[in-house]
């Protein structure tokens, strides 16, 4: 007997659900997507632990008939196309007629729709698959989805679902892309009985922005305004003094729709090349308007990604778009905000500076050493660095300095001097390193705070002023989440008003004013790592160390010097910052006689 069967409905039906539904994100993305394409001007989301007990998607849009109410839960049942040749000029979110299919074979459903043709509505429940009420009701036109008890068929799936608020902080993601992809249309998003953002549905972009990530961001927002015969380009670009950590904020919508394609944001990341630092991105909402026939958005499943007929065309024109914006971002944009009620957005908070000025390096363990009002080039004490038992062969690959150095007599060296404030200059008997003084300080503070976030035991500042801090709910859930790493890294953070957040606390170790940038920058870090624990633990802690470090350019005393080379050598891993860049280089006596051809 031949082992190949044919798999019964409901199981066919719960494998294809996978492709279409693998969280309660995607549910959301595929009902808004359908209240959108039913022409909705007014939408409303509500959310209950996390999408799991709850999602609920309320439409004003042209309802669906009663006629076509038995092919609704039908896979591949749709009446967006009718043919092959529609897929060349599809303008919908949604054609394939898998997503209602999808959805009843893992949750439970109560539907009401009624259509603008139809004098009376109906109301329709499936639970398991199965048809448990259906019934006529009068209601308003429009729809109203409800989804309950996701995956509870599927208990595998539900067993690898996060925990409610990283499966929320997915959905944010999708209805925040959705709201402004599709400023045209009144989005209100309800996260446990609590109205998180209402756009007004008026078509202003801007005013959706500044909803959805605060009045402070929307005065940074250039407008991109472009087009030519293949395409436009409409939307805002920030200035580049607003960046973000991950690319996260580069935000694409193809005629309205959603998608994903690194190209694109490869262009604008190229428009921002000279203006922004390495590892820093701008925050971008841009719509392109272009012929259906010339993109491909069947590429899979989730319609997430799309591929363009002529890439280099899209990409040379996004990035002149840009670039031409930001040539001008000398010029003033300004714009008056409408009444903060009328838009029902987060108020602006003052940004306060005030704090406890702590020189650089009090940081550094309190230790007596003589201080000297010049420097004679003394050697520095013995510091008995034991390289073999620190050094671990998993770093060998980025060391800089040859494993046959003998760190033990490098502490008896002298500081010979500096190069450009930032490199210093440090001198054994046969040899001698260039120690990056950021890199150095990066790594002495590094080790300091693991060590002191083991014992709990780190330096707290309070500062005389609470810094006020305007945050998205995806920020606002970030720091409940990770909430007690940062209590032990020194934070104290008291939420207030809807989506805001006083710091009244932070780690000595910062040592200089401490921004809300600085925060948000944290914030992308933990962002970036959330899904290893024990990455998101170390990264922050080098993003903290990397921020508190001395800067490059920054003139140093002779004393600061001293004590600087006195910790790096004592460091566990003195090599690299927590980074892996180098902290220093070296170079022998007779390598350099080499270069100078005094030797052969």
């Amino acid at each position: 007997m031949g082992k190949i069967i044919r798999l019964d409905e409901d199981t066919i039906n719960k494998i294809a659900a996978g492709e279409v539904i693998d969280r309660p994100a995607s549910v959301v993305k595929e009902l808004v997507e359908n209240s959108i394409d039913a022409e909705a001007t007014s939408i409303t989301i509500d959310i209950k632990n996390g999408g799991k007990s709850l999602i609920s998607v309320i439409d004003n849009g042209y309802g669906i008939m009663r006629d076509d109410l038995p092919y609704l839960f039908e896979r591949h049942a749709t009446s967006k196309i009718n043919s092959i040749e529609d897929l060349m000029n599809i303008r919908t979110l949604g054609f394939r007629g898998e997503a209602m299919s999808s959805i009843v074979a893992v949750a439970d459903i109560e539907l009401e729709s009624q259509s603008k043709d139809d004098s009376i509505g109906s109301r329709i429940i499936i639970n398991s698959g199965r048809i448990i009420d259906k019934k006529e009701i009068s209601t308003s036109i429009g729809t109203i989805v409800k989804v309950k008890n996701l995956f509870k068929n599927t208990p595998a799936r539900l067993k690898f679902l996060k925990s409610d608020k990283t499966e929320l902080n997915y959905i944010t993601d999708i209805v925040e892309k959705i709201a402004l992809s599709n400023s045209h249309i009144a989005i209100k998003y309800i996260v446990d009985d609590k109205i998180i953002f209402h756009t007004p549905g008026n078509g202003d972009l801007l005013s959706v922005i500044q909803c959805i990530f605060g009045t402070k961001t929307a005065k940074m927002m250039l407008p991109v305004d472009y087009s030519n015969q293949s395409l436009s380009i409409h939307g805002f670009t920030s200035k580049p003094e607003l960046s973000k950590g991950n690319s996260n904020y580069i935000i694409f919508a193809i005629n309205n729709r959603v998608v994903k394609n690194n190209m694109l944001k490869e262009a604008v990341k190229t428009a921002y090349r000279t203006l922004l630092m390495n590892n820093r991105y701008p925050i971008s909402i841009l719509n392109i308007s272009i012929n259906p026939k010339v993109i491909d958005v069947n590429v899979h499943p989730t319609k997430a990604e799309i591929k363009f007929a002529d890439n280099k065309s899209v990409f040379n024109l996004i990035y002149y778009s840009i670039s031409q914006v930001l040539n001008n971002s000398n010029m003033t944009y300004t714009e008056s905000f409408k009444d903060a009620e009328e838009l029902s957005v987060k108020e602006t908070i003052t940004e306060k500076d005030d704090y406890i000025n702590v020189n650089m390096f009090d940081i550094i363990e309190k230790k007596s050493f003589n201080e000297r009002s010049s420097f004679d080039k003394k050697p520095l004490n013995n510091t008995h660095y034991n390289y073999d038992n620190s050094y671990k062969s998993k770093n060998e690959y980025i060391n800089p300095v040859s494993k046959d150095m003998d760190i033990d007599n490098s502490s008896n060296g002298q500081i010979i001097g500096t190069l450009f404030n930032t490199y210093i200059i440090y001198q054994m008997d046969e040899s001698f390193m260039v120690i990056d003084q950021h890199a150095a300080h990066e790594r002495i503070l590094y080790e300091e705070l693991i060590e002191k976030t083991k014992h709990k035991n780190i330096e707290q500042q309070p500062l005389l002023m609470p810094i006020i801090i305007e945050l998205t709910l995806k920020e606002k859930n970030l720091i409940e989440e990770y909430m007690d790493l940062l209590k032990d890294l020194g934070f104290e953070f008291e939420f207030f008003g809807k989506n805001s957040v006083a710091i009244r606390q932070v780690p000595i170790i910062f040592g200089e004013p401490c921004s809300g940038y600085m925060i948000s920058e944290l914030l992308d870090t933990i962002d970036n790592y959330k899904n290893d624990h024990s990455s998101v633990y170390e990264k922050t802690i080098a993003q903290i160390a990397c921020k508190s470090a001395v800067k490059a350019g920054k003139n140093l005393s002779d004393i600061e010097i001293e004590e600087l080379i006195r910790r790096l050598l004592k460091s566990k891993i003195p090599y690299t910052c927590p980074h892996g860049r180098p902290t220093m280089i070296t170079m022998d006596k007779t390598e350099l006689e080499k270069k100078f051809k005094r030797i052969i």
